[in-house]
Parts: C-alpha cells; structure tokens; sequence
C-alpha cells in the first residue's frame, strides 16, 4: 500500500510527498483508515512506528480552518509536545490550519496569544492545558478529536486527574484516540469509561520505513 491509496487530501499528500514519504508503516496503515471513518482506537505502538503521523494525518484531512480549536493532542512531557506539534505543523504546511503549543514551565503571553490567532489544533501537556481552561483562554465547545498520546506515560507522571477532568469537559467530541507503549490497566480504565467501541491495534517496532518518524 502506499499513501495515495489512504484517502488523504490533496495538501496533506502535498506535505508527504515533500518529507519524502511514500509507503505507510502498519500503524499508518491500519489507523488512518478507523480515524478518517471517525471511530475511537486504542493502539499499543511504541517510538519509531511513525505513530505521530498516524494520527495527524487523518485528523487534519478532515479539518477546515476556522480559528478555533477543533483538534486536542495531549502529550506527556514537553520535548514530546514540542516534537509532535512541529509535526502537525509540518504535515498541515498546505492547509492554512494554525497549530498552538502548550506546556509549562514558561509564561503564558506567547500561548494566548497563539490561541487567541485562531489555533485549529492544540497539542499541550495536560496541566498547562488545564490552567488555560481555567483562565479562560482555552475553549473546547468545538473539539471534535481527541488524542492522548503515550497515554502511559502520562498515569505514570501522575496526570491521570487532568486527563479525566480534560475528558470529562469534552462530552461531545467524535474521536479519542489513545496510544500507549504499553496497555495497563488504568490504560483500559480510561478506554473503557471515555472510549465506544474502539478499534484495537499492536504494533511492534519491527519495521522500518520512510514514514516512521521518531513518534
């Protein structure tokens, strides 16, 4: 299989072309299609299966901008939030979608400012997305995805109440994704209380390709 045959639109295929991508690794292969339907998924994939475009991809094909945030990525640290929303960036070169990155350990002047510029995607860590919330610079009345990304490793950090509380102020929302290196059982716990019916998905890092970032 190669992108063209994944039902990408026309600027995203721009931007693969030009990373040079040309054959999807398994969990590109296997997720694009469950997220471009709009059906939740849980996948246990590890760095370096190219899970970053996995889920960027498809949530970006089926945006339009509107300069308010449609897309929410949760990452544990900010290094990982830093890489992921460069990605989106990357990915989104050709689509005029605007890209906000949060995380703390810095002021909030930049960021607000970047949310108040009509970001259609969010990639945060999930405290500092919280206290925006609660300061009133961040909205989630039209989220339509979700993503928590190395969704261990945030429980292991101690974020599990910012996650569910972020969960619980998103009822509407049509997408959650959840990747996790490893599925544990508060892992599950989150599937089974926010997920419906996910679609399930190991992969293992056995697999190199020209679209396997280190995400």
């Amino acid at each position: 299989m190669t992108f063209k045959e994944l039902n990408l639109i026309e600027p995203i295929m721009h931007a693969v072309a030009e990373k040079g991508y040309v054959t999807p690794t398994p969990i590109q292969e296997q997720a694009i299609p469950i997220i471009l339907e709009g059906r939740d998924l849980i996948g246990a994939s590890q760095t370096g299966t190219g899970k970053t475009a996995a889920f960027a991809l498809p949530l970006l094909t089926k945006l339009q901008p509107i300069g308010k945030p449609q897309i929410l990525v949760l990452e544990p640290t900010r290094e990982l939030a830093d890489q992921v929303a460069e990605a989106f960036a990357e990915y989104g070169e050709f689509t005029g979608l605007k890209v906000a990155l949060l995380y703390g350990g810095v002021g909030y002047g930049k960021q607000t400012e970047d949310l108040k510029n009509g970001a259609d995607i969010v990639v945060a860590t999930p405290g500092r997305l919280v206290d925006h919330f609660y300061r009133g610079t961040m909205r989630f009345g039209e989220v339509k995805a979700l993503v928590l990304d190395e969704v261990d490793r945030m429980l292991d950090m101690g974020f599990i109440h910012d996650v569910t509380r972020i969960l619980d102020k998103i009822p509407n929302r049509k997408n959650l994704g959840m990747f996790s290196a490893t599925i544990s059982r508060e892992v599950m716990d989150i599937s089974w209380v926010y997920q419906r019916d996910p679609e399930e998905i190991t992969v293992c890092l056995l697999y190199t390709s020209d679209a396997a970032d280190e995400g």
